[in-house]
């Protein structure tokens, strides 16, 4: 087999940061692509035998516009060049919370329907919807990946941050909503797995998932790796949600910056069944709960460390 070369997309942020990490433990030639420069598009696909599109925008605050050309205009333009190329596979890169927050208390598959909350994650939908048009012109495998522990960002390490800087805060329930978390390190696990096996993944949807736990559980796993002493209380559901529905949830359960519908997001269930990807893909995750915190926070600390010698050097 001829080393893969391989075109990736959103390499600076956490989720095409994590795959990266992964591709080159093996023998794969990583392209970093910016699919915002349309003019040479073209030829910058050219001598690629793969993609992984792994761009998005969720952060929250911006137009509805804005997420509809970075997410689902992106997407076309990276697919219409790539219908001209021989390309061996795409990997386009969605997410799991495109269900929303009406998941029940069991693990749900690749079937469920989205109901995504907000104009960042109904554009993701958006680009999926327009992907899966391409899958008779593209050789495309679609990854849903759980709520990604990712290394540098993304909500679902800043609401651990939140945790660990408020120990003695409230949790929705008292944490107890349980979910389904995948570690950067095992999403690019599933990646490679899905590019090993073109047969099997081509033309396929695949959860993936390291493990499931609870909102409380994270939130004391993460104190204590941090060797703070937690008192979190618990905040009765429908408590939280009529402060939340009279915007007065700030006053017991403040939103982490950057984080949109926080009561809504930890008080609901998001358990995912990857049972797919395992079988067919034979995709294995190495991280635990602990694990998957142990490398998203001690990335972090370092992070901090060096802007606080920043900071002092200044």
């Amino acid at each position: 087999m001829s080393r893969m070369r391989l075109a990736l997309t959103g390499s600076e942020q956490p989720i095409g940061a994590a795959v990266a990490g992964e591709l080159e433990r093996h023998d794969v030639e990583i392209v970093p692509l910016d699919v915002d420069l349309e003019d040479d598009l073209d030829a910058r696909l050219s001598d690629v035998t793969h993609i992984v599109h792994a761009h998005s925008l969720i952060e929250p605050g911006h137009a509805s516009s804005t997420y509809t050309e970075a997410n689902v205009h992106t997407t076309t333009t990276l697919l219409d060049a790539c219908r001209k190329q021989e390309l061996e596979q795409v990997v386009f890169i969605s997410t799991t919370e495109t269900y929303g927050r009406r998941l029940p208390p069991w693990p749900v598959t690749e079937s469920w329907v989205p109901r995504p909350l907000g104009p960042a994650l109904q554009s993701r939908v958006a680009a999926e919807r327009v992907a899966r048009t391409y899958r008779r012109r593209v050789p495309l495998s679609i990854l849903r990946p759980a709520p990604v522990i990712a290394e540098g960002g993304g909500p679902m390490i800043k609401v651990i941050r939140h945790f660990i800087s408020r120990p003695r805060a409230a949790l929705v329930s008292g944490g107890q909503a349980p979910l389904s978390i995948l570690s950067s390190a095992d999403l690019g696990r599933a990646v490679w797995a899905m590019l090993s096996q073109p047969d099997e993944a081509v033309d396929q949807v695949f959860h993936a998932a390291s493990a499931h736990t609870t909102w409380r559980d994270l939130a004391v796993e993460a104190c204590h790796l941090r060797g703070i002493e937690e008192r979190f209380w618990n905040a009765p559901y429908i408590f939280a949600r009529g402060l939340d529905a009279l915007r007065l949830a700030g006053w017991v359960l403040p939103e982490p910056d950057g984080v949109d519908a926080y009561v809504s997001l930890t008080g609901r269930p998001h358990l995912i069944d990857d049972s797919r990807a395992r079988v067919t893909l034979g995709y294995e995750p190495v991280l635990g709960v602990r694990a998957a915190l142990s490398q998203a926070l001690d990335v972090y600390r370092r992070a901090a460390d060096a802007d606080s010698d920043a900071e002092s050097s200044d």
